[in-house]
């Protein structure tokens, strides 16, 4: 009798069960939650993605209706939609998720280092380029003073002004010698007969080599050199050089200085080398002072005028003379004594 007053009790529990599913009225005993009609409760510490997505429950997963009481430390999410764990982040469809520290560069660009330098588009890297070649602005010939010491004594002494001249089918021009920009060096002993001197400035070299000559008494020089490299042209940069060793330049009588005013010696090829205002001396030098001057024969007084001007005057006196006591005769021959 009491088994079928249970059995009768069970049914009717389990039909009351079926009633208030049936009508979404089920409550929990144990934590109170109420059910709405195809709808359940999404745990506190997830967040819910976009439907039709699947639902992942954080320890069992409740079925749709018509099923078993779900616990009361169960969550029921929505229906068809998957529960995801509240560390994880949902990103958009279809699209990739980028680190925190990561950059996204803009479509169809290159990131580029932040040590790196990007160029200007369409930029041109201009080449240093060689200055051309000029002629030195024109200037006035300078003399010089230029020296040859050997044991703090002067053995080579000269001053002059000093001009390249060349005048060839390619070239007509002239290169001056500026003293500020030129030094002197050179060689000499006293127990040699011979001294050098060498004029060195940016565009070349002049060099003189002397002769002290014991037959015939004299110094002057024997070989004359030259080295030029120069454009007497706009970007025409070209080298000269020429050597003359058959001289007796600057001739003048042992301790003896030279003096003239103007020597032009011909080097070849259509070059010339132009001395003005010239006083030389090599050897023999006292005090460092040039000796007396033996004079250049351009320079030397030439007496042949003033004695055949003298001669005609004394000739024209003489016929004068002459014709006067030719007439005083004639007239004396004239008269008769009574």
């Amino acid at each position: 009798m009491q088994a079928k007053m249970r059995n009768g009790l069970l049914s009717i529990g389990l039909f009351m069960a079926a009633i208030a599913l049936t009508s979404g009225e089920y409550v929990s005993d144990s934590n109170k939650t109420t059910l709405k009609p195809s709808t359940t409760a999404v745990a506190s510490n997830t967040t819910t993605p976009h439907p039709n997505t699947t639902a992942v429950p954080s320890n069992t997963t409740t079925p749709h209706p018509n099923t078993t009481a779900v616990p009361s430390n169960t969550t029921t999410p929505h229906p068809n939609t998957t529960a995801v764990p509240s560390n994880t982040t949902t990103p958009h469809p279809n699209t990739t998720a980028v680190p925190s520290n990561a950059t996204t560069p803009h479509p169809n660009t290159t990131a580029v280092p932040s040590n790196a330098t990007t160029p200007h588009s369409n930029s041109t890297t201009t080449a240093h380029t060689t200055p051309v070649p000029q002629p030195t602005p024109p200037t006035n010939a300078t003399v010089g003073h230029y020296n040859v010491t050997s044991d703090n004594k002067a053995c080579i002494m000269a001053e002059f002004a000093i001009k390249i001249v060349v005048n060839n089918s390619e070239v007509n021009g002239t290169f001056i010698v500026q003293p500020s920009k030129t030094s002197s060096s050179g060689s000499c002993k006293d127990t040699s007969p011979v001294a050098d001197m060498i004029l060195d400035f940016k565009e070349g070299q002049i060099a003189l080599k002397f002769r002290n000559n014991d037959t015939s008494k004299m110094v002057y020089v024997e070989t004359l050199e030259f080295n030029l490299n120069y454009a007497f042209k706009s970007g025409a940069k070209m080298n000269y050089d020429g050597k003359n060793h058959s001289l007796q330049l600057f001739a003048s009588a042992a301790e003896h200085s030279y003096s003239c005013k103007s020597v032009k010696v011909f080097m070849g090829k259509g070059v010339h080398l132009h001395f003005t205002s010239n006083k030389v001396q090599a050897f023999n030098i006292k005090n460092k002072e040039f000796g007396k001057a033996d004079l250049c024969k351009a320079d030397q007084p030439d007496y042949r005028v003033p004695i055949a001007v003298g001669i005609i005057l004394v000739i024209l006196i003489v016929i004068v003379v002459i014709a006067y006591l030719i007439s005083r005769k004639r007239r004396t021959d004239g008269y008769q004594s009574l």
